[in-house]
């Protein structure tokens, strides 16, 4: 059951995946990001198999298993989308395909929410390690 002081947390999780799905969904359909069908299933199926795997803690798990997954989550996020699209020199680097500007958005967006759920997660971290038994 989501309490209320895990609410927030659990709300921007979801709205961070909701931002990972639109991003996969520009990249099939702007033409400028050049993914193939089959290349975007290749790489998004496992990871939204992860993802799932990953919002059942958020939601179902304990105090502390649900922040752990939260800030997996958004710290996973942001790196993964710096890593691969943002740098300059990154292996699908946006700077070198011409990506329509909601592409950039669904990349810059996730990426900075994700911040936002790391945040969230860090001081319910605390809280959960403060309130264990000694």
């Amino acid at each position: 059951m989501v309490t209320s002081m895990r609410r927030p947390l659990v709300l921007w999780s979801f709205v961070l995946l909701a931002l990972l799905a639109a991003h996969d969904v520009s990249h099939a359909v702007d033409d400028g990001l050049e993914t193939g069908l089959r290349a975007l299933a290749l790489v998004a199926s496992p990871q939204w198999i992860v993802l799932a795997v990953v919002a059942a803690f958020i939601v179902r798990g304990d105090r502390a298993r649900s922040a752990v997954a939260a800030l997996l989550l958004g710290l996973g996020t942001t790196a993964g989308l710096v890593a691969v699209h943002l740098l300059p020199f990154s292996p699908a680097a946006y700077a070198d395909l011409d990506p329509s500007a909601a592409s950039w958005l669904l990349a810059v967006v996730p990426a900075a929410v994700g911040l936002l759920v790391a945040g969230l997660a860090v001081p319910r971290l605390r809280g959960a390690a403060a309130a264990a038994p000694a």
